[in-house]
């Protein structure tokens, strides 16, 4: 008998684990911009703002220059099913807003726009925004894409350096949920973000504070976690520090990080789009960026590297030494014997 129930209650485990739970196509997938192309970020979320994500701001030698100006800059997205009713735009370093040029090529969906004017709208931080909406299954899937990136030379002098307002994150009041991260760079607009920093970030739906949002961060090592936004619509969370090579001379100190911030939100309202009708909204926005190695990574690596170096020759100046100490004069001794 008992053995019975055992094999029944196995069976149901069987049954529940493999019975198909209603499933949205595409629908848990982020939407999320990349430096580089799909090819080089492949499926599972390979690119180089996810989990094991290459590309954009990350690799060892971090695969460009975020002070590199360039006339146009291109951006790709990991998803190919981007409705026609998807956008893109861009929020310049000055506040002011364009445009992006959505199109199909390279085997992905590409953002471009012009970085070429030379009256100083483009120097510095600027947000790329692309948003989609679409139904599927009774729920409007509203998925919004969002990247801060840097145009600027130092050799163009640092003009906007005390400029607070232009160096202050930038939100823009028309998406339906970003996320806004703070003090990620500094005056110079470099990126400032180290392994082990406390990172700050806040959700925003329309401009305002949204409580009780679901935020995941996900490193490129693959380490995630999961917080909730307050009643200001901000969370903050410990940056880890993973990079521990099994050995150290495989130790890289200009190894950089990638990450990559979701935020998810979900409203009981019912309405249609297009033509077809929903009973829930989800939200769904990311944000990629990047960071450097501590200073404590390399700097404890170099102290240890002193400290052996300097016990070594020590160590050396007192064998020296004591075996200097231990010569005796040399003493002639003649023997006269007779012969």
């Amino acid at each position: 008998m008992f053995r019975d129930l055992i094999k029944l209650f196995f069976a149901l485990f069987v049954l529940i684990a493999c019975f198909p739970t209603p499933s949205f196509a595409g629908f848990g997938e982020a939407m999320y911009l990349s430096e580089n192309p799909p090819a080089d970020h492949g499926g599972g979320h390979k690119g180089r703002h996810n989990g094991g994500h290459k590309g954009g701001r990350g690799d060892d030698h971090d695969g460009h220059s975020d002070h590199r100006a360039v006339p146009v800059k291109k951006f790709y997205l990991n998803i190919h099913d981007l409705s026609d009713n998807a956008k893109a735009y861009v929020v310049r370093p000055d506040g002011s807003m364009s445009e992006g040029k959505l199109s199909h090529d390279e085997g992905a969906w590409t953002v471009t726009f012009d970085t070429k004017p030379m009256d100083g709208s483009m120097d510095g931080i600027f947000d790329v925004y692309v948003a989609d909406k679409q139904v599927i299954d009774k729920t409007l899937l509203v998925r919004i894409a969002k990247m801060n990136a840097i145009n600027h030379s130092c050799g163009w002098g640092h003009k906007y350096k005390n400029d607070k307002e232009r160096a202050k994150p930038k939100h823009l009041d028309a998406i339906p949920l970003e996320i806004v991260g703070h003090d990620l760079w500094d005056a110079f607009v470099h990126n400032r973000t180290m392994s082990g920093d406390n990172l700050v970030f806040s959700v925003l739906k329309n401009g305002a504070p949204v409580k009780n949002a679901s935020l995941r961060l996900k490193t490129q090592a693959g380490w995630i976690k999961m917080l909730k936004t307050g009643d200001d619509g901000k969370a903050s969370v410990q940056l880890i520090r993973d990079y521990y090579p099994e050995k150290w001379n495989d130790f890289k100190a200009m190894k950089r990080g990638t990450l990559l911030i979701t935020a998810e939100y979900e409203i009981d309202e019912s309405g249609s789009f297009e033509g077809e009708k929903y009973n829930k909204v989800r939200l769904i926005s990311t944000l990629p960026w990047g960071y450097r190695l501590h200073r404590k990574e390399y700097t404890s690596y170099a102290y240890g590297l002193g400290i052996g170096t300097l016990f070594a020759v020590v160590s050396g100046i007192g064998v020296y030494i004591h075996r200097e100490r231990r010569k005796r004069p040399y003493r002639e001794v003649r023997f006269d014997e007779p012969r």
